[in-house]
C-alpha cells in the first residue's frame, strides 16, 4: 500500500472542485475516489513522484464535466 499526501483542499466532488476552482487552486484533480484543488506546483509534484491524477475540466461548448484519466 502507498500512502499519498497532497497539498490542496479536498472537495465532496468533482462539481465542487471545479467551482473552487473559480476563487483558489489550478487543478480539479481525483486520487482514489477523492478529489482536490491544488496548485500547479503540487500537480508537478504528484507527477514527478509518478502520480498521474484524474484531471477534471468544465467543457465550455456542452456545460458538461469532463474528465482526464490518469494512472495512480
Amino acid at each position: 500500500m502507498r500512502t499519498i499526501h497532497i497539498r490542496g483542499q479536498e472537495h465532496a466532488s468533482a462539481h465542487d472542485a471545479l467551482v473552487e476552482l473559480n476563487f483558489t487552486g489550478d487543478r480539479a484533480i481525483s486520487i482514489a475516489g477523492r478529489y482536490f484543488t491544488v496548485d500547479e506546483a503540487q500537480y508537478r509534484r504528484l507527477e514527478d513522484e509518478g502520480i498521474q491524477p484524474t484531471t477534471w475540466h468544465d467543457h465550455d461548448a456542452t456545460g458538461r464535466i469532463i474528465s482526464v484519466p490518469g494512472k495512480h
